[in-house]
């Protein structure tokens, strides 16, 4: 059974360069963190991940004193954390959904194909760094590392509200207003990747 459209929308990832989704996993010699894959192969950002940023950017608004933003709105929305809930009590489950985000699903079903690997793999990059000795100006021995990095594309990712749970009201434009505070995704995001424009639509 489909989601109602009062009890879903879909997130929109514009990636603005390359990104990291990563999965603390190395592939092979010359890549030391690989890029995380769905179940066809093509690059995805985990829910986990998402739901994460979008509980952080809730939590800011609220510690900044944002009208209609407190700690009641993070819980409701995304749950209890564990650590602030009395020892013997159990904490509250959130009422959001965060799924994966993908790519659309036309494009995911062309790329798909099993005929379709070579450019499946055309997504994808290897970034090499190096540390550089402040003194000689030379690479440090066995300090190369090989970050497996995606081209900019757009994803998508479905917000729901799970049975039986009801947010407030607003919680789209909760959310939708804390999207700038969200300037990246994925992995190496203080390091210049992963820069992206959110949006949620209806």
């Amino acid at each position: 059974m489909s989601a109602s459209p009062l009890s879903s929308s879909t997130l929109h990832i514009r990636l603005q360069g390359y990104w990291h989704p990563g999965t603390g996993r190395a592939m092979g010699a010359a890549v030391d963190a690989a890029a995380y894959r769905d179940t066809d192969g093509l690059p995805a950002l985990p829910g986990r991940h998402l739901k994460g940023l979008l509980r952080d950017a809730v939590e800011r608004a609220s510690a900044w004193g944002w009208p209609g933003y407190d700690a009641e709105l993070v819980a409701a929305l995304f749950g209890d954390r564990p650590e602030s809930v009395a020892p013997g009590q159990i904490p509250r489950a959130g009422s959001l959904r965060v799924g994966d985000a993908r790519l659309p699903a036309t494009l995911r079903a062309q790329l798909a194909d099993t005929d379709k690997r070579a450019l499946r793999a055309g997504l994808f990059r290897v970034l090499l760094s190096t540390a550089i000795d402040a003194e000689t100006g030379t690479a440090d021995d066995r300090t190369l590392r090989g970050v497996e990095v995606v081209v900019p594309l757009d994803l998508e990712a479905d917000l729901t509200v799970l049975p039986g749970q009801q947010p407030p009201a607003d919680w789209r434009e909760r959310l939708r207003s804390v999207l700038p505070l969200i300037p990246a995704v994925g992995a190496h995001r203080t390091r210049g990747l992963g820069r992206a424009l959110l949006e949620l639509s209806a």
